[in-house]
């Protein structure tokens, strides 16, 4: 009965001080860095269409009305053809230049390459690369390889409960060349559906009419390509971080000044419990204080008071959220001087 004691004595004991402990998730937008590596003094770049398209793709000049495949007009379909891939590159190009990643880009007029098909897309020739970045005077090229797109447009059916709706599904295939590489340094395809709906939008107490097929191939492509952009230029996304407090008033007011971003009245109350006596609370304190250096953009201090969370959490739940954001921090500092070299920007002290 002594040891039964003891044992379930340890068991209430680890389940009062389990309670004790709280969490608060909050979000935090990042800079990451795109896909394609670049040299850094890369500034200039162009982009170009192949006005490729397989020779399987047989629905490229139709689109589903009801449900019913209608074959468009030859001239209809030029001309959808010439704005996809017109916004496709213009969108590009807006992107490029606001991301700040590049100085100058070049675009080349759709209709350069002449539209052609096959049953496989060849690479561009390295020779045929030097020759454009040498006219254009930049250092890469982006090509715009094949653009697909297929429209579908119903009518709502109250017997069949079907909702009005409309969508276009794109794919494009895009690479990355340089004049010293043979062949592309980056192939992707990148493939997305846009869907709107009679409740998409409402604009002056008025519904939106949902788009024909020419303005919805012509949205579909800027938001396709501004999407695809992430891949070569640094991008903004929504991460999570995780808070750890106690039972305690003064962590949960530290809680609710970090729910309403205000992270420097946060951190001092953060700060002040460093100092404690008791490891895990001192621990638990470096790490929502590294965090909130962290939302305040100095990453050094952030990851010094990890590292000091990381001493002091060793066991438990506790110290695998320690452990886990050290990681992150650590991630992100190499991704910062990343960004801080092709963007041109100066480290926060």
């Amino acid at each position: 009965m002594n040891t039964l004691d003891k044992f379930t004595g340890l068991f209430i004991i680890g389940l009062i001080l389990t309670s004790c402990l709280t969490t608060q998730s909050v979000s935090i937008d990042q800079l990451e860095p795109g896909k394609v590596t670049l040299p850094a003094q890369v500034r200039k770049v162009a982009l170009i269409s192949r006005n490729f398209k397989f020779s399987i793709d047989t629905l490229g000049h139709y689109w589903n009305h009801n449900f019913r495949l209608t074959k468009g007009s030859e001239s209809e379909n030029r001309v959808i053809d010439s704005l996809a891939i017109t916004k496709s590159l213009e969108e590009l190009r807006k992107v490029l230049l606001e991301s700040g990643r590049f100085d100058e880009v070049f675009v080349y007029p759709y209709n350069l390459i002449k539209p052609h098909t096959g049953t496989r897309e060849l690479p561009l020739s390295q020779s045929f690369i030097q020759a454009v970045c040498a006219e254009s005077e930049t250092s890469v090229v982006i090509s715009l390889d094949m653009l697909s797109f297929f429209y579908s447009r119903h009518n709502a059916s109250a017997g069949r409960e079907i909702a009005e709706g409309a969508n276009t599904k794109i794919t494009a295939i895009w690479s990355v060349y340089t004049p010293k590489n043979n062949g592309p340094v980056d192939r992707f395809t990148h493939s997305e559906v846009v869907r709107w709906s009679d409740k998409s939008q409402v604009i002056n107490n008025q519904k939106s009419k949902l788009p024909g097929r020419k303005e919805a191939v012509t949205l579909a492509c800027s938001i396709a390509a501004k999407n695809y952009s992430k891949r070569v230029v640094p991008y903004w996304t929504e991460s999570k971080r995780l808070l750890l407090g106690r039972d305690n008033p003064e962590f949960q007011q530290a809680f609710n000044y970090a729910l309403k971003n205000n992270w420097k009245e946060a951190s001092s109350i953060w700060k002040k419990y460093t100092l404690s006596s008791q490891p895990g609370i001192a621990g638990i304190a470096a790490l929502d204080y590294a965090i909130a250096q962290e939302m305040l953009g100095d990453l050094d201090q952030a990851s010094k008071w990890s590292d000091q969370s990381v001493k002091l959490l060793k066991n438990g739940e506790a110290g695998k959220i320690a452990r886990a954001y050290a990681a992150i921090i650590f991630e992100r500092k190499l991704k910062a001087a990343k960004l801080n070299m092709v963007l041109k920007t100066t480290p926060q002290n």
